[in-house]
């Protein structure tokens, strides 16, 4: 029995090979077969194979006889092609030994390279890519087989397989690509690709893995990808591709993986897609998708992971989606669903990752919404209409959570279930309405966000005793001095206090967080000095202690301060001149001093400001992370004359403000070095002098206000180089006009 499996086995192996080894395409053996018996060198080798054979018990073999070797007893061929695609030999007790092996039966067709026709659709796709990493070096001769990042098959030389992903090639697809058809695995991923992709694409009906994600690839996708029944993985991500999903893409029925992130596809979600009933993965986001997921999203049961995010989805949810109980991931956030969440979420049981924020959500959020949710680790709920959180305060939630993120979503009291989780690292409950005190959070707790709520009383001493990495408690109600014990927490990076009702000495012991990056007292009640400790603050990229009733020198220890980046000691009491130290901070791109009492001059080391005058030619900060502030982390200035609040944009801000001092001398002609710079105030000082008249090298300018000083003099024609400037305030000097028409170049 055994030999009669490797004889079949090997007979068909050699088969295929004298099928594929052929000189002609398909489209010719289907053309010159179609009406013949069989085809005469696979009638040759069955009779090799026969003479070989002993078929003396079952005479199995006595019709292997004339041409017509596809009604030969065991034989099956192909309809169109006349190749033999069957060897059924298994009950004929066949006895003997094969002494030859594949190459005595396909002569020499075993020893030539690749298919010719194949070979020269990858020349053809070489030819529309640009290979600056010259990796496709090697695709050149007769053996494509051979040739880098290529793979083919053993004994066909078909070429199944083309690793071509993250080789930083640039061009398009060549439409030739529809020629591989034996291809199963294309990569293309992460490379600079663009143009669109080829209709030839539905030619590869064997492929089961497509990833052209993190191109430039644009246009819709075309109709003939229904084509490709065998598709596993379709990845399209991170491209510019457009429109509508083609309805073919329901013909997709083997999909596990669906990815088309990233893109501008647009138009709703129909009812085709219910045909993908093998998805594990189904990421939509950052579209333009619109409307309502179809009912029918209750087919695919098989789902893992689904992410809809960033889209513009409009209606409510249906309770179909209650049907995906092999969920893990649900990311529904940044859309506009609205109406109620369906209580049924709370079914499914395998939930992991559950987010659901930045959605028009009414209604209540109850216990029941998370009844069988025990493997729920990250949960994320917001709303921008009017969603209550409706717990009892006895409730101990069945899960574990590492993560907890509710952002303007109603919640009373402060959360007591919060100190049976465990394992809780971080919480983030931003604008939620709290009306209380800070009550117990667990000791495993390293991230703390509870801006914008109502939280009075002080600032609780037990926090001290936790691991945090980041305390934030800006804009709340709380009142008393900051403890002491603060010090303690030397895993702190981040800390606000901003807009509170604070007040006392700063603690000396802030200045024993090393490791501390973001530090705002802003707008608060503190007095007294401002602690010598702050200059062990070596990490700090932005300190702010605007707005209180601190009186002192201005420090002169801001040297130590090597990667100092934002200083806004503004609304102080204080004195003195401004020291030179400061210069020695060459990475400050926002410093603020306006409403002291500042006296002296401006220093003309000003102009060593390094990242002002270098951003004028960059258009993105590129220093190191660790000298930047984090998303969170929150500057409130006034560049523009009114406070803003700067998060994410704060990299793109810079500016000087001087303002309200008793600041006295010229203008200093360094400062006009400051190229990048975005904003200037120097109003309500005693400066005296001309106005530089290099002071249009500012090109960036935005907003200038000179006002309220003794300067004198000719209004600088260079002020007209200042395209950007959206505010100028020079009143209450003593500037006059003087046109010079001669004057028609730059400064």
């Amino acid at each position: 029995m055994e030999m009669q499996k490797t004889v079949s086995l090997l007979f068909l192996v050699c088969v295929i090979g004298v099928l594929t080894s052929s000189k002609f395409g398909y489209g010719n053996i289907i053309r010159g077969h179609r009406n013949k018996s069989c085809i005469k060198g696979e009638r040759q080798a069955l009779l090799l194979l026969k003479k070989s054979l002993n078929d003396s018990w079952a005479n199995c073999l006595s019709s292997w006889t004339g041409d017509e070797c596809c009604s030969w007893d065991g034989i099956e061929c192909n309809n169109l092609t006349g190749h033999i695609i069957h060897l059924n030999l298994g009950s004929c007790s066949l006895k003997g030994s094969l002494k030859f092996g594949c190459g005595s039966i396909i002569g020499d067709h075993l020893n030539r390279s690749c298919i010719h026709r194949e070979k020269q659709a990858l020349l053809l796709l070489k030819k529309g890519l640009v290979d600056e990493l010259n990796l496709l070096s090697s695709w050149v001769g007769d053996d494509c087989c051979s040739w880098h990042k290529i793979e083919c098959h053993k004994i066909t030389g078909q070429v199944t397989k083309l690793h071509l992903g993250d080789s930083h090639l640039k061009g398009s697809i060549s439409n030739s690509i529809g020629n591989l058809t034996a291809l199963t695995l294309v990569d293309l991923y992460y490379n600079f690709l663009e143009g669109t992709i080829p209709k030839s694409i539905g030619a590869l009906t064997s492929l089961t893995y497509l990833d052209l994600s993190n191109n430039n690839l644009h246009g819709v996708i075309p109709e003939s990808i229904g084509n490709l029944s065998k598709l596993s993985k379709h990845s399209i991500g991170n491209n510019n591709f457009e429109g509508l999903i083609p309805k073919s893409i329901g013909a997709l029925t083997s999909l596990a993986n669906l990815d088309l992130y990233y893109n501008n596809f647009q138009g709703p979600i129909l009812q085709y897609i219910a045909n993908l009933t093998l998805l594990h993965e189904f990421d939509l986001t950052h579209n333009k998708f619109d409307g309502s997921f179809p009912a029918e999203i209750g087919n695919l049961t098989k789902l893992l992971r689904l992410t809809i995010s960033m889209n513009q989805f409009s209606i409510r949810l249906p309770e179909s989606f209650c049907q995906l109980t092999k969920l893990t991931e649900l990311w529904l956030d940044d859309n506009q669903l609205r109406g109620s969440i369906p209580k049924c979420i709370g079914e499914l049981s395998n939930l992991i990752n559950m987010d659901l924020a930045s959605n028009s959500w009414d209604g209540f959020v109850s216990e029941h919404h998370f009844v069988n949710l025990t493997q729920l680790d990250f949960l994320r709920i917001s709303s921008e209409s009017n969603l209550m959180l409706n717990v009892s305060s006895q409730w101990v939630p069945p899960f574990q959570l590492s993560d907890i993120y509710m952002d303007s979503l109603r919640v009373p009291k402060f959360p007591k279930w919060l100190i049976t989780q465990r394992k809780l690292d971080y919480i983030e409950m931003t604008n939620a309405s709290i009306s209380d005190t800070i009550l117990a959070i667990p000791k495993s707790v390293t991230y703390i966000d509870l801006s914008n709520n109502h939280l009075f009383g002080n600032i609780p001493a037990f926090l001290c005793n936790l691991t945090l990495r980041t305390l934030l408690v800006s804009d709340n109600n709380f009142s008393g001095e900051l403890p002491q014990c603060l010090g303690n927490l030397t895993y702190l990076e981040g800390f606000s206090v901003m807009n509170n009702n604070l007040c006392g000495d700063i603690p000396v012991s802030l200045g024993s967080l090393g490791l501390l990056r973001y530090l705002n007292l802003h707008n608060n009640n503190f007095q007294g000095k401002l602690p010598l400790s702050f200059q062990n603050l070596t990490s700090i990229i932005g300190l702010d202690v605007g707005k209180n009733n601190l009186r002192d020198t201005l420090p002169r220890w801001t040297w130590k301060l090597r990667v100092l980046r934002y200083l806004i000691i503004r609304s102080n009491n204080f004195y003195g001149e401004i020291p030179t130290d400061i210069c020695h901070s060459p990475l400050i791109q926002v410093l603020n001093m306006a409403r002291n009492d500042i006296t002296g001059s401006i220093p003309l080391c000003f102009g060593n400001f390094t990242v002002i005058i270098t951003s004028y030619n960059s258009q993105a900060d590129d220093s190191p992370p660790y000298m930047r502030l984090s998303y969170d982390d929150m500057i409130v200035d006034d560049p523009k004359g009114s406070e803003l609040t700067y998060t994410s944009t704060l990299d793109s801000l810079y500016s000087i403000d001087l303002s309200n001092n008793q600041i006295s001398g010229e203008i200093p002609e360094e400062l006009m070095d400051l190229r990048g710079l975005l904003s200037l105030n120097l109003a309500g000082n005693n400066l005296s002098g001309r106005s530089p008249d290099r002071i249009g090298k500012l090109e960036k300018l935005e907003f200038l206000d000179l006002s309220r000083n003794e300067l004198y003099g000719p209004i600088p024609q260079s002020l007209s180089f200042l395209t950007f400037l959206s505010r100028l305030n020079l009143s209450f000097n003593d500037f006059r006009v003087k046109y010079h028409p001669e004057t028609n170049s730059r400064p």
